[in-house]
C-alpha cells in the first residue's frame, strides 16, 4: 500500500476522480486541507483508506510540519495537489524530502504569470507586451499609454477568474479597483494589490498537453481547441480533442510549448498550457504544471487511450509511463451554462440528453439553490456534455444537441416579506 498525500485539490474533476481511484486500488490517501466541506467527494466518505487532515494549508510552515509529521510516521510515496494554487508549496516541500516533482523555481514561475512572463521573454519567445501595476496612480499613468484592448486579471488565480478584456482607459482603472481592493483569492490566500495588464493577443486559443517524464522528455499527447465566452470573458465553454489542424500548424502550436516548457525549467509532470495562434504566429498565454481542468484528461484517454491521470500517478511513484496512443477518435465537450441570473432549481432533459449516440456522459454538478449568472469565471458552468467517437462531425453534433436538449430551470422568485 502506497501513501499518497493531497495538499488540497479541485472540488470536482481529475481531483475527485484521482481520490476515488486510488482508495478503489487499495492504496492510501491522507488529504490535508483547510476546508473539508469544500469537497463533496469527502463528506461522508467511510473509506478505510482515507485520512481527512485539517490544516491551515495557506500556511506553507503548517503544510511542511504536517509532512514532516507524517514521513516521520511512515513511507510517503507521493506528495500531490490538484489546486494550482498550492503547485509551489507542494513542489518546495518534495523536493526537501526527496520526492518526485516539479523543480520548485518551474512551480513557482508558472504559478506566477508575470515571472513566466519574464522567462519567455528573457528566452527570446514572443509574448504580450505586459505590465504588473500595484497602485491607483500606475493604473491611472498605464490607462494614457496602453493600446486598446488589454487584458486585465490577477497574477495567479485560476479557471479564468478576474480576467477581463478592457476597451477604454475607463474599463482599465474600474477593473483594476475591482482586483486590486481584493484582499484574497478564492482559497483564502491573502492578496497584495498586484494587477496584471497584457496586450490583447488575436487569433484562436488552444492548449498543448504535455508529459514530461523523470528522465527530462516531454511528450505531447495532442492540441486541445478551446471555445471562449462572449467578451469581456474569457470563460471556457468547450473542447475539442484533438484540434481540427493543419499539420504545420499543429506542429508550430507544438514546438512553440515545448520551448516555453524549457524556458521555465519545466522537468517533471503533467503541464497544460493555453497558447494562441495570433497572425504573427503562435504566443503562450500561461503555462498551467498541472493536469488540465475542464475534463481534458478524460478527452485525452476518449480520443487516444492515454490515461494522463494513471500516467501521472504511476510517474509519482517512479513507475514505467506508456503514453502510446491506441485509437485515433474525436472527443469533445460542452459546458452547461445559465443565460441570465437566478437560483437554480434544476437541469431538464438529461435522460434524452444522453441517449444520443455518441454522448459519453451528462453531468450536472451545482446543486439546487445555487446563485447562477451568466459565465465570467468557470465556478459559473453547472455541468458539461462529453462526446466521443471515429467521426468529428457526429461527435460535435452529438454534442451541439445535447446541450440543446439541457433546460436550466430557474426557481421561482421569493416572495417579499
Amino acid at each position: 500500500m502506497n501513501q499518497f498525500v493531497f495538499v488540497e485539490s479541485n472540488t470536482t474533476g481529475t481531483g475527485r476522480l484521482a481520490v476515488e481511484r486510488l482508495l478503489a486500488q487499495g492504496e492510501q490517501v491522507t488529504f490535508i486541507t483547510h476546508q473539508p466541506e469544500k469537497y463533496p467527494f469527502l463528506v461522508g466518505n467511510k473509506a478505510p483508506g482515507l485520512k481527512v487532515l485539517k490544516v491551515e494549508t495557506n500556511d506553507a510552515a503548517a503544510v511542511e510540519a504536517c509532512v514532516d509529521g507524517l514521513v516521520r510516521e511512515g513511507k510517503v510515496a507521493a506528495l500531490l495537489t490538484f489546486s494550482t494554487f498550492y503547485v509551489p508549496t507542494v513542489a518546495a516541500i518534495a523536493a526537501r524530502h526527496g520526492l518526485r516533482y516539479l523543480q520548485p523555481r518551474a512551480a513557482q514561475a508558472c504559478h506566477n504569470k508575470h515571472e513566466a512572463r519574464a522567462l519567455l521573454r528573457a528566452a527570446g519567445l514572443p509574448g504580450p507586451e505586459f505590465h504588473v501595476i500595484a497602485s491607483e496612480a500606475e493604473a491611472a499613468q498605464l490607462a494614457q499609454t496602453v493600446r486598446f484592448p488589454c487584458v486585465v486579471k490577477p497574477p495567479a488565480e485560476s479557471g479564468s477568474t478576474g480576467v477581463r478584456r478592457v476597451d477604454t482607459p475607463e474599463e482599465l482603472l474600474a477593473h483594476f479597483r475591482s482586483l486590486h481592493s481584493r484582499a484574497a483569492n478564492e482559497r483564502g490566500q491573502s492578496l497584495h494589490g498586484e494587477v496584471l495588464v497584457e496586450s490583447f493577443l488575436e487569433g484562436p486559443e488552444f492548449s498543448v498537453e504535455t508529459m514530461t517524464l523523470a528522465d527530462g522528455t516531454t511528450h505531447v499527447l495532442g492540441v486541445t481547441q478551446k471555445y471562449l465566452s462572449a467578451p469581456p470573458y474569457f470563460v471556457e465553454m468547450g473542447h475539442d480533442f484533438p484540434a481540427d489542424l493543419p499539420p504545420e500548424r499543429r506542429r508550430a502550436l507544438e514546438e512553440a510549448v515545448l520551448a516555453g516548457l524549457a524556458a521555465v525549467g519545466f522537468d517533471f509532470g503533467p503541464a497544460h498550457t493555453e497558447i494562441r495562434f495570433t497572425p504573427a504566429g503562435p504566443v503562450i498565454i500561461e503555462i498551467n504544471p498541472r493536469l488540465a481542468g475542464g475534463m481534458i484528461p478524460e478527452l485525452v484517454r476518449l480520443s487516444t487511450g492515454v490515461d494522463l491521470l494513471s500516467a501521472m500517478l504511476d510517474q509519482m511513484l517512479g513507475r514505467p509511463v506508456d503514453l502510446t496512443h491506441t485509437r485515433q477518435d474525436v472527443a469533445c465537450i460542452r459546458f452547461i451554462t445559465s443565460e441570465r441570473p437566478g437560483v437554480l432549481a434544476r437541469v431538464e432533459g438529461q435522460d434524452e440528453a444522453s441517449r444520443l449516440g455518441t454522448v459519453r456522459q451528462v453531468a450536472v454538478d451545482k446543486a439546487a439553490g445555487t446563485r447562477l449568472r451568466p459565465p465570467e469565471s468557470a465556478t459559473d458552468r453547472l455541468g458539461y456534455v462529453i462526446a466521443s467517437g471515429p467521426e468529428r462531425g457526429q461527435v460535435l453534433g452529438d454534442a451541439a444537441r445535447a446541450l440543446s436538449l439541457l433546460r436550466v430551470e430557474q426557481a421561482a422568485p421569493s416572495a417579499p416579506a
